[in-house]
């Protein structure tokens, strides 16, 4: 089934950014392709958490989780998601879980988990 996901938002990203290089899609057609691969993201997430569940007072899901607020903090703060040198580096210094960690955690991508913290922020900031 993951696997399936992962090949839909791939080709849904695909068909995005062909459409979009070549002046194909307009306005309504870039956001709802935009929104087809956010629901896609968002299932696919879903289904990797509920394979891959710690016990609450787990310390791996102890470490996650902090590593994950830091992720969307240390966003916030520099305007971007951190590059995966960048954040292995933050993460080594500041005893955080590793890209690598985070991936096998969450069974995503770093790309999908930049799309998941950035889309959480701008949740945040609408409701602000």
């Amino acid at each position: 089934m993951e696997r399936k996901l992962n090949h839909e938002i791939k080709n849904l990203q695909s068909k995005l950014n062909n459409g979009i290089q070549q002046g194909k899609l307009n306005d309504k057609q870039i956001i709802q392709l935009s929104n087809e691969i956010d629901k896609l993201i968002n299932h696919y997430y879903s289904l990797s958490m509920q394979l891959r569940k710690f016990p609450i007072n787990s310390k791996m899901k102890t470490f996650y989780d902090a590593s994950y607020k830091e992720l969307i903090k240390i966003t916030i703060k520099n305007g971007k998601f951190p590059e995966l040198e960048e954040w292995n580096k933050y993460a080594k210094e500041n005893n955080l879980l590793s890209t690598e960690s985070m991936k096998y955690i969450t069974e995503l991508e770093w790309k999908y988990i930049r799309l998941k913290v950035n889309k959480e922020i701008n949740k945040g900031n609408k409701t602000e």
